[in-house]
């Protein structure tokens, strides 16, 4: 029966191509992709509250679409961030065919696998092509087990990944109708990975290093004047306080998103990176609400 053999090696040989084809390590790849997408598609959102906000700057006040349309910085914005919606929804469509392909190479494989053990099972122990069977099976099974984990792969994708392009239209509606004052505000959950986005990691990396050195600077001028006169420390000491306050808030958005949203640091496209910025944040803020403390104690032992 070494004919059931070459006939089992011949069908294993035309599923080879294919099997090569669905592995983990390409389902990791569409889904760094798929996190770089979305992370572009949010910088999109971001960048279409901006000319959302320019537009009304130009005298836009119509809650009309088709007013906004006519307003140049409106349509930039909004082509800019539909162009990131449409790619990201690209990248999650090759995901599901690349799932969907891996089950149904997988089916040709387990009927492989069923009509090889059907063949094991009816022969005799002494069969001179049994042991080689086996070892084709073996293989197989191995093969099977990694094109599942590859079929696998949409089902690790979060709900913003696979729904975002989805809630496009829906999303548009929102920042419509939000109040134009709370734009700059408004950081909810949807938003909360915007700050992920290079551009606004820049911005905030910028920000936090500019307030840290004022903190820093107004403390030793508190210092240094209450050594003369207390009462002409208190200014220093207030701006200190403002801007600690708003260092504060920057840092404790950010340790935020590392705590909801570890997918979003997963999928990011410099994660060692990434993290080690929101560490610096917090080491920086934690340093600065120490500068902070001991100063104000100081003084107010000099002034006891």
């Amino acid at each position: 029966m070494a004919k059931e053999l070459e006939k089992f090696k011949t069908e294993h040989k035309k599923l080879a191509a294919a099997t090569k084809k669905y592995t983990a390590a390409e389902g990791d790849k569409l889904k760094k992709r798929i996190g770089i997408s979305l992370g572009n598609a949010w910088e999109g959102e971001d960048y279409f509250r901006e000319s959302l906000a320019k537009a009304r700057a130009d005298g836009v006040t119509s809650g009309k679409m088709a007013d906004f349309q006519k307003n140049k910085h409106f349509k930039d914005g909004m082509a800019t961030w539909n162009k990131s919606v449409d790619i990201h929804q690209q990248e999650v469509d090759a995901m599901k065919g690349f799932c969907t392909e891996a089950k149904a190479h997988m089916a040709k494989m387990n009927k492989l696998a069923g009509d090889i053990e059907k063949d094991l099972k009816k022969r005799s122990k002494t069969s001179a092509s049994k042991k080689d069977i086996e070892g084709l099976q073996g293989t197989l099974a191995k093969e099977i087990a990694e094109v599942k984990k590859a079929s696998e792969y949409e089902g690790k994708l979060n709900a913003a990944q696979k729904l975002y392009a989805a809630n496009f239209q829906k999303t548009v509606a929102r920042i419509m109708k939000e109040n134009p004052e709370g734009h700059d505000k408004k950081l909810d959950a949807t938003e909360l990975p915007q700050l992920l986005v290079d551009r606004n990691l820049k911005k905030y990396t910028n920000q936090v290093g500019i307030l840290v050195k004022a903190i820093n600077a107004h403390c030793i001028a508190a210092i240094d004047k209450a050594g003369k006169d207390l009462k002409a420390a208190a200014p220093d000491l207030k701006a200190a306080a403002a801007k600690f306050k708003d260092l504060k808030k920057i840092n404790d958005q950010y340790q935020t998103v590392k705590k909801k949203f570890p997918g979003a640091i997963d999928d990011s496209k410099d994660k060692k990176k990434l993290l080690a910025t929101l560490k610096k944040f917090n080491d920086l803020t934690a340093a600065a609400e120490r500068k902070l403390r001991g100063t104000t104690v100081t003084i107010k032992k000099a002034a006891a």
